[in-house]
């Protein structure tokens, strides 16, 4: 699994053979027939955009681009096919930002994805732009959190920020969880930050909506309904 994401209470989990549609205390069920590798994912606001890698009997190139659904079950190629594979996706409105697997490039577009733009790329780990304000984004490196406000061509280190990992913005609320397991939580677009409960391990994934809060450690995901402060298993027995 690379990735979790919600549809209302639905997580969506975005795994090596497909996308998942798992409903509360439910089995996940997979989303349409395509197993394809869905290694980078994010919701514009409209419409849910992956990229990875083609499923098996596909007829494509090993590169996805940058795809397109409304309802996660059909797909449609809006850009870079067979020569972009995301591992990290980020979209808010008509902009999106995504780092390439191949060379780590930072690469941005501002029409919704049909042209792209390469920019100077300060470590990404993770990102995410922020909902009201897609001139806003934050992104997470190895010495700590950055932030830019034109859309990513500049960043600045936000002084104070506890170092994490993961990161997944829902209304004003930018949720992040540090390499060990702690949650913070930022209203401020990570001016000032709040430490909440702890996942109790390294984050493979997160997600948020609203106070609802999913994060994958080695073989569970676990959910807090309460903005980070307490979680219990939502998943068990699953492989990231």
């Amino acid at each position: 699994m690379h990735h979790l994401a919600y549809d209302a209470t639905t997580l969506l989990l975005g795994t090596h053979v497909g996308l998942y549609a798992q409903s509360p205390a439910r089995q996940p069920k997979r989303l349409g027939t395509s197993t394809f590798d869905v290694m980078g994912l994010a919701h514009d606001g409209t419409r849910w955009l992956a990229s990875g890698h083609p499923g098996d009997g596909e007829d494509l190139p090993s590169d996805l681009g940058l795809r397109q659904s409304t309802d996660g079950r059909t797909w449609s190629t809006v850009s870079l096919l067979g020569k972009v594979d995301f591992h990290r996706l980020a979209a808010s409105g008509r902009t999106v930002i995504g780092v390439s697997a191949h060379d780590g490039a930072l690469m941005r577009s501002q029409d919704g994805g049909a042209t792209w733009s390469t920019l100077t790329n300060p470590g990404v780990f993770d990102l995410a732009i922020d909902p009201s304000a897609p001139a806003t984004v934050v992104a997470t490196t190895e010495t700590g959190p950055v932030r830019s406000t034109d859309a990513g061509s500049s960043w600045q280190r936000l002084a104070g920020a506890p170092l994490v990992a993961r990161i997944a913005w829902t209304g004003r609320t930018l949720y992040a969880v540090a390499p060990d397991g702690q949650v913070h939580v930022t209203t401020n677009r990570g001016d000032t930050w709040t430490a909440r409960g702890s996942v109790g391990g390294q984050p493979a994934a997160l997600a948020a909506e609203g106070d609802t809060v999913a994060v994958l450690v080695a073989d569970r995901v676990l959910e807090s309904g309460d903005r980070g402060a307490s979680f219990r298993p939502r998943l068990t027995g699953i492989s990231s």
